[in-house]
Parts: C-alpha cells; sequence; structure tokens
C-alpha cells in the first residue's frame, strides 16, 4: 500500500510526461506525433486497442484491425524524466494521474484468470504463473551499471520477467496477457554522471523486456512507455503526502460496478472476445448456405409437372376406391 502512495504522489508532482509507442502490431494505424492525449486516457487506448471498448479517445483517433487484435499489452512507466526516446512513436501527454481499475475489471470480466498478468514494481514481481516463474529465475547483474540499490532492484526484477517470458516460448493461445512495469528509482538522483549511466540502464532493460514480449507473442503485441518528469525533491517527500482527491475515483468506480452489472444481466454491450470474427464469420456463412439451399428446393418443387410418374401427384392424389 506504501508503494501504491508512493507512485501516486510522484505521478501527481510530475511537471511533464509523454506516451512512447515501442512495439505495435502492423494492424494498428496511430496518430501523427502532434497528437495529444491525458495520461488518465491511457486506459480508454488500450481498451480499444484490445477490443474491450469500441469508444476511443477524443483527438488520438486509432485505426484497429477487429480480425487482427494485439494478444498482448505491456505498460512501462519511468518516473524522473520526461523523454526516454527509445525509437518509437512518442506523444506529449497530459498528466493527470493514471487509472488501471476500470480496465482491470474488464479484463477480468472478459478473460478470468486464465492469462497472464504481471507487475513489476519497487515491491517485486506479482501477479500471474508467469510472476512466479520470473521470481525464480537468476540474472547477471553486471548489467546494470548504476549503483543506486531501489533502482538496481527494480531492474532486476525487469530482467528476470524478461528472462521468464524467452523460457516460456511463443505464446499461441488467444487470452490478452497484460504486463505492467513501474521503475520510479530514477527520482532523487541530481548528479548527471549517474543520472545519464542510470537511463542508459533503464533504456538497456526497456528493450530487452520489449524484445522478448515481441517474440514471444509473434509481434501482436504493444507496448507503451510512459514518461514522467517528477518534481526535483519529490521522492525525499513522497511518502509524507496524501493521494490527490482528484486521483480517488470512488464514484467513478461505483457507476462501472453499477454499469458492468447491468451489461452482465441484459447482455448489452458485453465486451467481445478475440474469437468473436471467427465465431462471425462460421455463423454467417452457414447461415447463407441454408438460405440458398432453402431456395433452392423450394424453386425445385414448385417448378415441378404434376403428372402421374411425378411425386406430387403420389403425394396428393387418392386413389379412387374400385368395387
Amino acid at each position: 500500500m506504501k508503494f501504491v502512495l508512493l507512485v501516486s504522489t510522484l505521478v501527481s508532482v510530475c511537471a511533464a510526461s509523454s506516451l512512447e509507442i515501442l512495439a505495435a502490431p502492423g494492424s494498428l494505424k496511430f496518430p501523427d506525433a502532434g497528437a495529444t492525449l491525458k495520461t488518465t486516457q491511457v486506459s480508454t487506448l488500450n481498451e480499444n486497442l484490445l477490443g474491450l471498448s469500441a469508444r476511443q479517445v477524443d483527438g488520438f483517433p486509432v485505426s484497429v484491425d477487429m480480425f487482427s487484435r494485439p494478444r498482448a499489452l505491456a505498460v512501462v512507466t519511468v518516473v524522473g524524466t520526461e523523454d526516454l526516446s527509445l525509437g518509437g512513436k512518442t506523444y506529449s501527454t497530459k498528466s493527470d494521474g493514471v487509472e488501471t481499475v476500470g480496465f482491470d475489471q474488464d479484463m477480468a470480466l472478459l478473460f478470468g484468470a486464465d492469462r497472464e498478468s504481471v507487475q513489476v514494481t519497487a515491491g517485486g514481481i506479482t501477479g500471474s504463473k508467469l510472476a512466479l516463474a520470473a521470481k525464480q529465475e537468476t540474472i547477471d547483474s553486471s548489467v546494470i551499471a548504476t549503483k543506486r540499490t531501489p533502482l538496481v532492484r527494480e531492474l532486476e526484477a525487469v530482467y528476470q520477467l524478461t528472462a521468464a517470458i524467452k523460457a516460456a516460448g511463443v505464446q499461441m493461445d488467444n487470452n490478452a496477457d497484460v504486463f505492467r512495469v513501474s521503475i520510479t528509482g530514477l527520482v532523487g538522483i541530481t548528479n548527471d554522471a549517474q543520472k545519464q549511466e542510470a537511463i542508459a540502464d533503464i533504456k538497456a532493460a526497456i528493450e530487452a523486456l520489449t524484445t522478448a514480449i515481441n517474440n514471444a507473442y509473434g509481434g501482436q503485441a504493444v507496448v507503451e512507455l510512459l514518461t514522467f518528469d517528477a518534481e526535483t525533491g519529490a521522492e525525499e517527500n513522497a511518502e509524507s503526502r496524501e493521494i490527490p482527491t482528484h486521483n480517488i475515483q470512488k464514484r467513478d468506480v461505483q457507476y462501472k460496478d453499477v454499469l458492468k452489472a447491468a451489461r452482465k444481466s441484459y447482455q448489452v454491450a458485453v465486451p467481445v472476445s478475440s474469437d468473436y470474427p471467427a465465431i462471425f464469420a462460421i455463423f454467417l456463412g452457414l447461415v447463407v448456405i441454408l438460405v440458398v439451399a432453402l431456395i433452392y428446393i423450394v424453386v425445385g418443387m414448385a417448378s415441378i409437372d404434376p403428372e402421374k410418374d411425378s411425386i406430387i401427384y403420389r403425394m396428393t392424389t387418392t386413389r379412387m376406391k374400385k368395387d
């Protein structure tokens, strides 16, 4: 709980932020780099990318192929620098907090427990079976040059997750897996040389994780990087602060719970699964074939000449009684 408080406070005091798309399937078309969005809208964007919702972010249109949805989503959050510039398409964002409750509820409602959901934080690795496997991975810590202990622990957890994904191999199921990585150890580093060294380590860890996820899901994964430029001194005073009121979205969560209950009871606007396109094509083809067959049968029977040697004559004509 203390870590959640720390991350929420750090995000709330960030001066600037950005979103960088590190990897995405070729079927996804993102807007030009000049588009902007709020950080609280990232969850809405991800719901649309995974097919959980048809709602798009205003001013940030994304073209999605319904027949080729991403099979994995990774969101990496780095606090302490505004832009890492890892070669992806970068968008400026307005930092107003990070909302993930509704997104996680939709994922649990649609896919249940039969999926991978992993969280990497300063407190370690938590989540599904893959998280348990990641904790058992042994890595070479010598690749991490920075000596800042909190950051070293976070990067070691990232490399452990990377190793676990590689060991798991190619993922062929249709469940959408979600990975969340939070790196906050960069906050509080004031020495420029030490900060550049730490940033280089963070870049290397994120690139390794991106490559592993992309290979495991055959290029059908979305990897996003959210960076927040925290104010100086945020780390020292973070735990003494309280969570800002605008980040406690209790009323919004209650509304979502009522909405989900209504959707479930009336079966209206239920998020579709990744198998929906195939199911739709099968049912549509079957209906078309049956309709065409019925038309041929009706036309064929209507065109039969009702003579004595026809089936129509035998079925409709009764024989006369003989004495």
